[in-house]
């Protein structure tokens, strides 16, 4: 998995970080019109540290992955086959 660093708007609701509403890549920004799945990674285990995974759908119709990294509190949108990233 090949992730390229992206910056995000949020939904933000009552803690921290929530779904992505728009993001910025490569000069470019996408605004989201749907969340089509979401998954969570590392919250049960204490040696790993947690994300979450976003499907989205853009405005231009495109689908993207979208990662944040709690820890470090960033965005990472994953370019490459997406097969691989899928729970």
């Amino acid at each position: 998995m090949q992730l390229e660093r992206i910056a995000v708007t949020t939904r933000d609701h009552y803690a921290g970080a929530q779904e992505p509403a728009e993001f910025l890549w490569r000069g470019r920004y996408y605004r989201v019109v749907a969340v089509e799945d979401r998954w969570y990674e590392g919250f049960v285990a204490s040696h790993r540290v947690p994300m979450r995974y976003y499907r989205v759908r853009v405005d231009t119709g495109e689908q993207f992955l979208v990662r944040y990294h709690e820890l470090f509190d960033s965005w990472s949108l994953v370019v490459g086959p997406q097969e691989e990233s899928a729970p």
